[in-house]
């Protein structure tokens, strides 16, 4: 029983200085999949996330192109003068992970991921872009994951100066786990601790 509490507490205080610590990571990679749908209603018909803002194309248009390599179902995500700026995903999912194809990246592209322990601002210049010209050749996939404790709230895509536009595809989430599946999973590793500790010899000759 002592070990159990013990656990218990450690996983406890291992949360509290972990989300002291809190705040949202953005680096290069990303882009294995599953892709959500993408509409003019947001990921996954709106299940996942919501959209305000920007447009949803299916073709090159004169100020916004379909991001190279390939985009699920065809579409992608602009925002620009044009096509609607800002563009904003208000996720109803919680999220810790989120990762998409940014298009052509250009030096004016600003993303703001919020979270809730607060607002993160990133360009290409800040995730160490290899191209950072608009070339519309070239598209990097991105990701972005939260410290444990801390959720995804919204993406928020714009240009400064607003010209031309911000192209995004491919998004995928990972989802975060239910409080009643985190108890599963805690319980499930201290049964096991416990389990072990029985079978240790140090246990089995308090049994003879």
């Amino acid at each position: 029983m002592k070990m159990l509490l013990s656990g218990i507490a450690v996983l406890a205080l291992g949360a509290t200085v972990q989300n002291a610590d809190a705040m949202v990571v953005g680096s290069l990679g990303g882009g294995t999949g599953p892709f959500l749908t993408l509409s003019s209603s947001g990921l996954n018909g709106g299940t996942v996330a919501t959209l305000q803002g920007g447009t949803i194309y299916t073709s090159d248009q004169p100020f916004a192109d379909i991001p190279s390599g390939g985009v699920a179902g065809g579409t992608f995500l602009a925002a620009g003068p044009t096509s609607g700026e800002p563009a904003v995903l208000t996720f109803h999912t919680p999220i810790n992970y989120l990762s998409f194809l940014w298009g052509s990246p250009d030096t004016y592209n600003r993303l703001e991921v919020t979270s809730t322990t607060g607002t993160y601002q990133f360009d290409v210049t800040s995730l160490g872009f290899a191209v950072t010209n608009g070339n519309q050749s070239f598209s990097q996939y991105v990701q972005f994951q939260t410290a444990p404790g801390e959720t995804i709230l919204s993406a928020r895509f714009a240009n400064s100066p607003a010209q031309d536009a911000f192209e995004t595809a491919n998004f995928s989430v990972a989802a975060v786990p239910e409080a009643s599946t985190w108890a599963m999973m805690i319980f499930g590793f201290m049964g096991i601790g416990a389990l072990a500790y029985r079978r240790s010899p140090r246990s089995a000759l308090r049994w003879i």
